[in-house]
């Protein structure tokens, strides 16, 4: 196999790969066009996934410069792996065995750092709950072009010195450092580039003929709205009438907004759970995203666009899963792309993880920070796919309904169609709920509903466990 017998063993000599025994007699070559055809689909998805951990290991600021991609895989902490490891290692390893629960294949220090970038983001997110009831704040972020450090943002000026101090405190006792958190002063706060997000949707909708914006998102690390345009809009009429609105704008063509849904079946045996492809009324697909529970109504939350428009009929998962309701979030100045499913009974608070694990236990609901990681668990990937947030402030046009869903968060992860209302978690463990997929804004990013509004829509809390 091209990359386990050329990229592998330079991980041997960088000694990155933990040393197994080998059998005594040797393994013969495949010879059949089959046997062949196998090798070719193995280096395929091999190099597939080493080209989406590079993408991921950029994102994360673990970007290697010259260090070749194979010289960071690894199978176990490299104070682990002896000098002499590349004498005995094997190179029979199989790539998607090395990525961790970021999406990546990492060092034991990169694995370390991401560990710290979690733990910060959860001490001091109560602390940020807060500020953001604060009319100049102005967001914040992970930077990891610097280390992963937290920023803080304040338009005009900063809070009281013992407020940052608690979150600089907590952040500490969570094991980062003082200088881990930095509190920056910017032109403009979160309130005033969401009232120019509106504004752009206003304009778009008193916009005669069709719509000409596909998405907008808050930039929150540059401080302004990156809009989409929907495919063959003029960018230069759109950046005359936007510049109006007073704050910058970034103005990128767009392929179009997508829903992601799609016509297939799945199966997946009760008890019923999240992350499983479901076949709606209509006989469409999408995906279950969480469990929840309302009062003492088990059910489950999907994207609002699946079925929209019904408000009944059974949905299946193989065999029946629940029943479609009325509640639906999905409608103009909407913030959530979400919708209600029934369960008479035997559900649990697990989410279907990948193939070898599938009644994950779920045990919180965290939003996350621009530059955290967010994966999905869609129906169309026997394991979830990973990103980066660029932003928990935006907006799309669903092209379901027409309507504009606000109160986003946008993310790098990929999906398909079918993979609507799946299940978006802080890692690949999905232990850690952030929200529900709503669909693409055109661009290359996944644009997700936050599961806390599944309390503010009526259809109950996250079932945890």
């Amino acid at each position: 196999m091209r990359i386990r017998s050329v990229v592998l063993p330079a991980l041997a000599a960088a000694g990155m790969l933990i040393p197994v025994a080998h059998p005594a007699t040797a393994v013969p070559a495949p010879t059949g066009a089959a046997d062949l055809a196998a090798v070719g689909r193995a280096d395929t998805a091999d190099a597939d996934v080493i080209a989406e951990s590079e993408r991921l290991r950029r994102e994360f600021g673990f970007e290697a410069g010259a260090v070749a991609p194979a010289s960071v895989m690894r199978t176990g902490p490299a104070s682990a792996v002896p000098a002499s490891a590349s004498a005995s290692v094997s190179t029979d390893a199989d790539a998607a065995s090395l990525v961790n629960e970021w999406g990546f294949i990492g060092t034991a220090a990169e694995t370390a750092e991401m560990q710290r970038r979690d733990a910060l983001t959860a001490a001091v997110e109560p602390v940020v709950q807060k500020f953001g009831e604060e009319k100049n704040f102005a967001g914040q972020f992970l930077d990891t072009e610097h280390g992963g450090r937290l920023v803080v943002q304040f338009a005009d000026a900063l809070p009281a010195k013992d407020a940052r101090d608690d979150l600089t405190d907590k952040a500490v006792s969570a094991g980062s450092s003082a200088a881990d958190v930095e509190f920056r002063v910017v032109q403009r706060s979160s309130q005033e580039l969401t009232d120019a997000m509106k504004a752009v949707w206003e304009w778009d909708d008193a916009t005669p003929d069709t719509a000409s914006v596909a998405s907008v998102e808050e930039d929150v690390q540059a401080n302004r709205l990156n809009v989409a345009l929907t495919p063959g809009t003029d960018p230069a009429a759109v950046r005359e009438a936007l510049g109006t609105l007073g704050v910058p704008t970034h103005i990128t063509a767009s392929k179009g907004a997508d829903d992601l849904a799609c016509t297939s079946r799945t199966v997946c045996d009760s008890p019923r759970r999240g992350g499983v492809g479901i076949t709606m009324p209509s006989g469409g697909g999408c995906t279950v995203g969480w469990v929840v529970k309302k009062g003492s109504t088990w059910g489950a939350v999907t994207a609002g666009h699946c079925d929209w428009g019904r408000n009944s009929g059974t949905v299946k998962s193989g065999a029946a899963y629940g029943t479609l309701t009325g509640d639906n979030a999905l409608k103009s100045g909407t913030h959530a792309d979400m919708r209600f499913i029934k369960i008479a009974s035997n559900a649990k608070p697990w989410l279907y993880q990948n193939n070898s694990s599938k009644a994950r236990v779920v045990k919180n609901q965290a939003l996350g920070s621009v530059g955290s990681s967010s994966c999905l668990f869609g129906r169309n990937s026997a394991t979830p796919t990973c990103g980066k947030i660029t932003s928990t402030n935006a907006s799309r046009r669903s092209d379901t309904c027409g309507c504009v869903v606000y109160g986003q968060s946008a993310a790098t992860f990929a999906a398909k169609p079918g993979d609507s209302g799946g299940a978006v978690a802080s890692s690949a463990t999905g232990a850690t709920a952030r929200g529900i997929l709503s669909g693409a804004d055109g661009t290359g990013k996944m644009h997700y509903s936050s599961l806390a509004y599944t309390s503010v829509y009526g259809m109950g809390k996250l079932a945890t466990g």
